[in-house]
């Protein structure tokens, strides 16, 4: 149920600004910017960092001017793996005096981002806490969302919760990442009710995604709203997303617990026509009994019939009979009770009773008395069947005169 993503995805490096630089910086720094963009061997990289370089040292007391050109230097490094290289000089800018605040924030968030990938977590938070407290409003939905994965990240889920749930609530496209966390980190704090509003949103915004389709079956279920648990399954199957045997089973349970045994059968039949599951005994008798709890009691018998000729039990031929005589038909019963006799050998006298007084009330409804007879005598000399066999004997023998 629980599943978190610590991978979230944003701009290390966004655009750069014009406020306090001369337009010949800018257009150089934004020249290298995309230079790095399409480099792709040590050599251009490393031209690319000496021009840097060269550019920084013409910006001493330009606090701006050089907070661009090392950001764009921990670029570098940072693509060629240089990860070290890439947060000390994201530190040496952000230590700098004298930067807006946005500058600082966009420096701040990088610098959080490297630790976080490095998996320096406290070190991340530190930072992101200090640019929030500094911010105040206009926070990036981005931010928020680090932080709280940096404090999942170490286990704080109470302490990282407010933030993604934050995240969620500002953002102006849904975010898979986000939703997901903010559902599974309000689950492992056992909120339930708050994570089936997020599991709600990733089901409505992301239907394609069966995953999330089960988690919000799981969820109903673990608050005993079974009926809505029943429904989301239903939803779930008619997108094609049930195609496992226990799924459509769920789904039968849960349905037929909800009142809606016909949607049951009618469902796992679609499913055994369409090769979607294979036909087993598990399968065969929840679809029989969704049948029966439907009344649609022909369909039940052709299932009930199955069940028995491929598996041999007696209780469920001794079912199928009773459902056969319900229906007046004789002739069927005669046959599935000879079934019985002849073709399973563990059947208790109990039920060896029951059925040699059924298979002789069948023979005498189908107008053959003397099997009758001779049936209903082989019943009386069970105890369990004996009293009726023998009303049944004395019936048959009045209405003969």
């Amino acid at each position: 149920m629980c599943r978190y993503y610590l991978v979230i995805g944003f701009m290390l490096f966004s655009g750069l600004s014009q406020a306090t630089i001369s337009p010949r910086t800018y257009n150089a720094l934004n020249d290298l910017q995309e230079a790095l963009t399409v480099a792709d061997t040590a050599e251009q990289y490393a031209e690319i960092e000496q021009d840097l370089i060269e550019l920084r040292a013409g910006l001493k007391g330009n606090s701006l001017g050089e907070a661009l050109t090392l950001q764009i230097i921990a670029q570098a490094n940072d693509a060629q793996g240089f990860q070290g290289k890439a947060v000390a000089a994201l530190k040496v800018a952000y230590a700098l005096k004298d930067l807006d605040i946005n500058t600082k924030g966009q420096i701040g968030t990088s610098l959080a981002y490297m630790y976080f990938t490095q998996g320096e977590f406290d070190n991340a938070i530190l930072i992101l806490k200090g640019h929030i407290a500094l911010v105040k409003k206009e926070v990036s939905p981005t931010v928020f969302a680090l932080l709280a994965m940096s404090y999942f990240s170490i286990e704080k889920f109470s302490e990282g919760l407010p933030f993604i749930e934050k995240a969620c609530e500002i953002m102006k496209v849904p975010n898979e990442s986000w939703l997901a966390n903010a559902f599974a980190a309000n689950y492992k704090l056992n909120n339930l009710a708050q994570a089936v509003f997020y599991t709600d949103q990733l089901v409505f915004n992301f239907p394609e995604k069966p995953e999330y389709w089960n988690q919000k079956v799981g969820l109903h279920q673990s608050l005993e709203d079974y009926e809505k648990a029943a429904l989301t399954s239903n939803m779930s199957h008619r997108q094609g997303f049930l195609d496992k045997e226990s799924q459509l089973f769920n789904l039968g349970v849960l349905m037929a617990s909800s009142g809606a045994p016909y949607q049951v059968a009618v469902a796992l039949d679609a499913a055994i026509l369409n090769r979607v599951i294979d036909r087993t005994e598990k399968i065969d008798r929840l679809l029989m009994q969704a049948w029966v709890q439907s009344k649609e009691m022909d369909k039940a018998r052709i299932a009930l019939k199955r069940l028995f000729i491929a598996h041999k039990k007696p209780k469920d031929g001794i079912l199928l009979v009773n459902y056969l005589m319900d229906a007046e038909l004789w002739a069927d019963a005669v046959s599935i009770t000879n079934s019985l006799i002849k073709d399973t050998t563990d059947l208790t006298e109990k039920q060896l009773g029951a059925v040699l007084l059924m298979r002789g009330v069948s023979h005498y409804r189908n107008g053959d008395s003397q099997e009758a007879i001779i049936n209903l005598g082989k019943a009386s000399g069970l105890e369990t069947a004996a009293s009726q066999a023998k009303s049944w004997m004395n019936y048959i023998k009045q209405m003969q005169g």
